[in-house]
């Protein structure tokens, strides 16, 4: 989805910053080992080059953070964007997303798929790079002690998927508990004048609490869960991350490890837990945010609904043997009938006779149960035929926010 909805430079970029942060990795493992050398050696020039050391690393990562907190809401502002506006116009287009739930699809879907899908996404390969330079690290400060604390730290991570399915169903029902929320909230505003009238306004309220209460629970159910697989992986670390320290301890002991390198590798492996424990959770965050990003997947692969060519000569308009029924009652039957270019013509009938069916058949708001309409010859998709004409509506609706203007 990253790289359908969000620019690639605004993303190399982020990276770019990202990488900068990865030396905060080792820094502090490298200032500590240095300054134990220097007492070890008693040598002050190390202790020197420590302090230059440090102050440039620093500014270095200084730069990366706040690069990446800069860039980082360019890319949820251009996800937003892109997203929400392939979503709207599929919505006016080509009627490829209800009417009843466009509100919550744009607000609680799109912030569900952000916060779970590309902020997890994110945070993950920035992760993967931080963790790949501590493990370099600890290699080639000693390889051995430097591969069991990675093998142990590594465990949780692997067991970031204890709860996943659990809570991608949970994320699936809370979007639809959103959504039917929405839904109800709408209609309620629409209606408040008919509420107010009628002094309903006690039923209405007592129906909305209990909708908000049940938004809310699930909210709280989908945290709850998010809560015990973390739970769970972070016991599995509480193992994990004190036994490799243990086989440090008896390695310095019998002088297979000088004090330095012990506390470099704790250091640097200590990050390396860290970011796995970070891994594991937002792994099983990004998993729970598949349902929502399958079901927005079609807007990936198509163009902008704005953008298709409209058909610019469609005459003739031919009905050829059109029959359409509804509930039993037949409305059209073997109908044939042409327009041609520059013709008006006057459909005149009773209330009920099917003036609107033959609008919304020849729109493709309905299928015929037989025969076919054509264009210049051509069978037209629904939303080619929208955008070729339109006509004068029953209702009518009045546009709040728009100048005199638009």
């Amino acid at each position: 989805m990253l790289k359908h909805f969000i620019s690639k430079k605004l993303l190399v970029i982020y990276f770019l910053f990202i990488v900068l942060t990865w030396v905060e990795s080792v820094l502090n493992p490298t200032l500590v080992r240095m300054i134990i050398d220097s007492f070890q050696a008693q040598n002050l020039m190390i202790l020197w080059q420590t302090l230059l050391l440090g102050f440039l690393g620093n500014i270095l990562i200084l730069l990366g953070l706040a690069g990446k907190r800069y860039y980082y809401a360019k890319v949820i502002a251009d996800f937003n964007k892109k997203l929400k506006g392939k979503m709207f116009a599929a919505f006016l287009y080509d009627n490829q997303l209800s009417d009843k739930d466009i509100l919550s699809d744009l607000e609680n879907d799109v912030k569900q798929i952000e916060e779970n899908y590309v902020e997890s996404t994110l945070i993950i390969i920035g992760s993967l790079g931080f963790t790949c330079v501590s493990i370099v690290y600890a290699l080639l400060t000693n390889f051995w002690l430097g591969a069991i604390f990675i093998i142990f730290y590594a465990i949780p991570a692997l067991c970031s998927g204890i709860g996943s399915k659990k809570l991608d169903r949970l994320s699936e029902k809370k979007s639809a508990v959103n959504q039917d929320y929405i839904s109800l909230l709408s209609s309620f505003i629409a209606g408040s004048r008919v509420i107010k009238n009628y002094h309903s306004q006690t039923f209405f309220y007592t129906i909305f609490q209990k909708k908000l209460f049940k938004n809310m629970e699930q909210n709280v159910q989908f945290e709850k869960q998010r809560t015990i697989n973390n739970i769970l992986i972070n016991t599995i670390d509480v193992f994990c991350s004190v036994f490799p320290i243990i086989i440090g301890g008896f390695m310095t002991y019998y002088g297979k490890l000088t004090p330095a390198s012990f506390v470099a590798i704790y250091l640097v492996s200590y990050n390396i837990g860290y970011q796995f424990q970070e891994l594991s959770y937002f792994i099983n965050t990004r998993k729970s945010s598949k349902n929502l990003c399958d079901k927005y997947q079609f807007l990936a692969k198509s163009k902008n609904s704005e953008e298709k060519v409209v058909i610019k000569n469609c005459f003739p308009i031919q009905f050829e043997r059109v029959s359409f029924s509804h509930q039993g009652n037949v409305i059209l039957s073997d109908f044939s009938f042409t327009i041609h270019s520059g013709e008006k013509i006057a459909i005149i009938g009773e209330s009920g006779s099917g003036k609107t069916t033959l609008l919304n058949l020849l729109f493709g708001f309905l299928k015929p149960d037989s025969g076919q309409i054509t264009f210049n010859g051509k069978d037209l998709n629904p939303e080619t035929r929208q955008q070729i004409g339109s006509y004068i509506l029953q209702e009518s609706h009045y546009f709040d926010n728009l100048s005199f203007y638009d």
